[in-house]
């Protein structure tokens, strides 16, 4: 066991995809309802393990502050962005630091990024629509020197799913079902 968790199990998992690439295969979803303005609830959706469906029991809500015409009741959608991808690059470096052989003491991701709303409220035809940057400090102490922090960094970002879905162009398809209210 190293950084609370379990390095055989870490090594037994990877040695099962390698052999099974099915196993690899992870599939997510998440369903918003809409409550009232700008509050919807979030539900994890049944997520699928390789060939292993693994029940999902967890809500949230999501909200925008009083300031952008909400009630303040979660985070917003951006702060659930940054929590995503910070969660996910600290799962990598744990992950990554496991495998090393890495023991951390801490570690800490504190994410930062500024968003212009004149993009989202379509005013001014120069105003990017989503965060044109997005920067983050990790604070770590662990038995490694800065050296080896550093390729453990460099390899969290290259091995973080929600890091690589930032970084690269991803294909966003979505349709329409509608229903007719009042009907």
């Amino acid at each position: 066991m190293r950084n609370s968790l379990p390095t055989a199990a870490l090594s037994e998992f990877v040695n099962e995809v390698t052999g099974a690439p099915e196993e690899a295969l992870m599939d997510y979803g998440v369903i918003l309802d809409w409550e009232s303005g700008t509050r919807s609830r979030a539900e994890a959706k049944p997520m699928r393990v390789g060939p292993h469906r693994v029940s999902r029991c967890f809500s949230w809500k999501v909200d925008e502050p009083r300031q952008l015409m909400g009630n303040n009741h979660g985070p917003n959608p951006q702060e659930l962005l940054l929590s995503g991808l910070g969660a996910c690059m600290m799962v990598a470096f744990v992950a990554g630091a496991t495998a090393e052989g890495i023991q951390l003491e801490s570690l800490r991701i504190d994410l930062d990024a500024t968003l212009d709303l004149r993009g989202f409220l379509g005013i001014g035809s120069n105003s990017p629509v989503g965060f044109p940057e997005i920067s983050y400090t990790i604070h770590v102490t662990a038995d490694a020197s800065p050296e080896q922090l550093a390729a453990l960094h460099a390899r969290a970002v290259a091995h973080s799913p929600n890091a690589q879905t930032i970084l690269n162009p991803v294909a966003l398809r979505g349709e329409i079902v509608s229903t007719r209210s009042g009907a």
